[in-house]
């Protein structure tokens, strides 16, 4: 009866762990075929972003980032870093009246993206679920 109860009350835990869309997937296209798809989950307060041709480690991944709407058209997904006692803010996307820029930890400079139809059609959201792994 213990381990029941015990479960019941964990079970909770077990399900944060998967993020809970907040509203439609959608796709962005960027200027050499690199593809990023977009999900705001757990109430929208985080974003589950799937990265495609864009090469390295993130290939074909998905990851959950924070993200944070400005207000005015900007909004950031960003994750934090700890460096010594002081925690940094690392911006991974960020959009300024609807135009999104793609910072990749692997090159130098932002990459420009726009909102493609044909991916997000193309592009499933059980897809992107499945790629996250916490």
């Amino acid at each position: 009866m213990r381990l029941i109860l015990a479960l019941t009350l964990c079970l909770p835990l077990f399900a944060a762990d998967k993020p809970v869309p907040a509203g439609p997937l959608k796709a962005f296209r960027g200027p050499e075929g690199e593809v990023i798809g977009m999900v705001e989950v757990n109430g929208s307060k985080e974003m589950l972003v799937h990265f495609k041709n864009i090469g390295g480690e993130m290939e074909g991944q998905s990851r959950l980032y924070f993200f944070e709407d400005h207000g005015s058209g900007k909004k950031g997904v960003y994750f934090n870093k700890k460096k010594g006692s002081k925690t940094e803010r690392y911006y991974i996307l960020s959009a300024r009246n609807g135009h999104w820029e793609f910072y990749n930890p692997a090159r130098p400079s932002e990459i420009k993206i726009a909102y493609s139809e044909k991916e997000t059609e193309k592009m499933k959201l059980e897809d992107v679920l499945k790629a996250y792994k916490p």
